[in-house]
């Protein structure tokens, strides 16, 4: 029985000793949780580079910690490497599958890479885990625009509408859907409500010229690709420029 207690305790010694060597791994002198955040701060300096470096010298070190694979992911994202982007948001949410933010993330990424099927996958699993998070409304729109799925993607920009009533882009696409789906008038009173929260927003005033137009509005049209042009918005002034217009 003596024996059975020394063997036992020698274990439970040599457990600790191994957990706290774990524990205290470092890479030039940093441990994890050190790297994670020189990789934060990296990110926040806009040095994309080192922020990665360090990220992944933090996963090197611990490859449990989850917001190290959302931060890296992100990283990646911002270099362009969609594919490593999207086996970063993978691992975190394998680690942790209820943060809605890795999945908006690898839905954005999604979208970049062309997989806007999946892009809607993901922003439904994120309006599942929180109805709130506004922006997966506007993607998951902005994905069904590309799925030439128009009256899904009002659908959706009127919720994210419902959520943000003052986002003046917000109505600019719900209008450009509303033209896809030859609806013009509808798409000029959301080009309108955009231009009344913002007087300047030029694309505003161009694409409700185009509105417009399709419905023989030509004057009206024209006034507003002038307005455009004056706010210096290239496609209205070259548009003009061919029509021999002065603005």
């Amino acid at each position: 029985m003596k024996i059975r207690c020394i063997s036992l305790a020698f274990i439970l010694a040599a457990l600790l000793i191994t957990v706290g060597c774990a524990y205290n791994k470092t890479i030039e002198g940093f441990d994890a949780i050190e790297w994670f955040e020189m990789g934060r701060q990296a990110s926040f300096d806009n040095s994309l580079d080192k922020a990665l470096d360090a990220f992944n010298k933090a996963i090197e070190l611990d490859p449990k910690i989850a917001e190290a694979y959302i931060n890296r992911g992100r990283t990646h994202y911002y270099l362009g490497n969609y594919n490593q982007a999207v086996a970063d948001y993978n691992k975190a949410i394998e680690l942790d599958p209820k943060d809605s933010e890795t999945y908006i993330n690898r839905g954005r990424t999604y979208y970049y890479l062309g997989n806007y099927n999946q892009a809607v996958a993901d922003y439904n699993k994120v309006i599942e885990l929180n109805p709130k998070v506004s922006d997966a409304y506007v993607s998951m729109g902005d994905a069904y625009v590309k799925l030439n799925n128009y009256n899904q993607a009002v659908a959706d920009y009127n919720k994210f509408i419902e959520l943000n009533p003052r986002n003046t882009h917000a109505y600019v696409s719900r209008g450009d859907a509303y033209v896809k789906l030859g609806k013009h008038k509808q798409a000029v009173v959301d080009y309108d409500k955009a231009i009344e929260l913002n007087v300047e927003f030029a694309l505003a005033y161009y694409k409700r010229g185009l509105a417009y137009s399709a419905f023989g509005n030509h004057n009206q049209a024209i006034a507003d690709w002038k307005i455009a042009a004056r706010l210096g918005l290239e496609e209205a002034q070259n548009y003009l420029i061919r029509q021999g217009i002065v603005w």
